[in-house]
């Protein structure tokens, strides 16, 4: 029989949650948690003897669901798969993407945690070539979520709006355009109330100077009253701004 140096490899998974349990012996772990109810992403790929990605490479792939103990999940009713989403998947230049989702409870099985096997559909090529084989760290299947873990490398990020949805760049935008307008107004508001304190400056300068001037005169008018008036009308029009 010739042996293969292909194998599989998990390249990303991604669950739903990770908290702190503690195991018998008192030490704590983080544990992966999902929820029946969203589904997750499970990646792999096909590598050489090298640990290199066989991009040339094209492999059926299938998902199962297995215990922690790697005994294989039995199903208990003929309602709903146990294991559902993209099950069945081609490797293409080297990779594949599962999105899955466990439809059973760890409460309803004894509280078992579950791992998920992905091994070549060909059972004949499983068989030839073993290290076509792999399975993911275990994971309690939960129905609510709670809250998650601070700072857990393995955390889905928060149900925002997928970035590769378009109508979200558009609401970006609208926003960045909103404020945008609203600072471009505010910097012309202070702009116009910069120039209104510099012209009323300028004329109680003038007024200052005119008054000086009438002081050393004696007190006699330097300007008219026309000219007076006028200064007071500019004031006030300066005052309204």
């Amino acid at each position: 029989m010739v042996v293969s140096g292909r194998r599989l490899k998990i390249l990303e998974h991604r669950v739903h949650k990770v908290e702190l349990r503690t195991k018998e012996t008192g030490e704590q772990e983080e544990e992966l948690v999902v929820s029946n109810l969203r589904p997750f992403t499970l990646k792999v790929g096909v590598h050489d003897h090298l640990d290199q990605p066989m991009i040339d490479c094209s492999l059926p792939l299938r998902a199962s669901l297995l215990y922690e103990n790697g005994l294989p999940v039995k199903q208990t009713s003929t309602s709903e798969p146990l294991l559902v989403g993209e099950t069945d998947v081609v490797a293409l230049q080297g990779a594949a993407t599962f999105k899955l989702r466990i439809t059973s409870l760890s409460s309803h099985r004894d509280k078992q945690r579950f791992r998920i096997q992905v091994a070549p559909q060909d059972v004949e090529v499983q068989m030839r070539e073993p290290g076509l084989c792999v399975v993911t760290d275990p994971m309690k299947s939960v129905t609510k979520l709670g809250r998650a873990a601070p700072n857990t490398s393995q955390m889905l990020p928060p149900p925002l709006p997928l970035p590769n949805d378009p109508t979200d760049y558009r609401r970006d935008d609208t926003l960045k355009r909103k404020y945008q307008d609203a600072l471009e107004s505010h910097a012309q508001q202070l702009q116009t109330l910069g120039e209104t304190q510099a012209h009323i400056m300028r004329e109680l300068q003038s007024l200052l100077s005119l008054a000086h001037q009438r002081a050393l005169n004696g007190g006699a008018p330097l300007l008219t009253a026309k000219q007076e008036q006028g200064i007071a009308t500019r004031r006030a029009a300066g005052a309204g701004h």
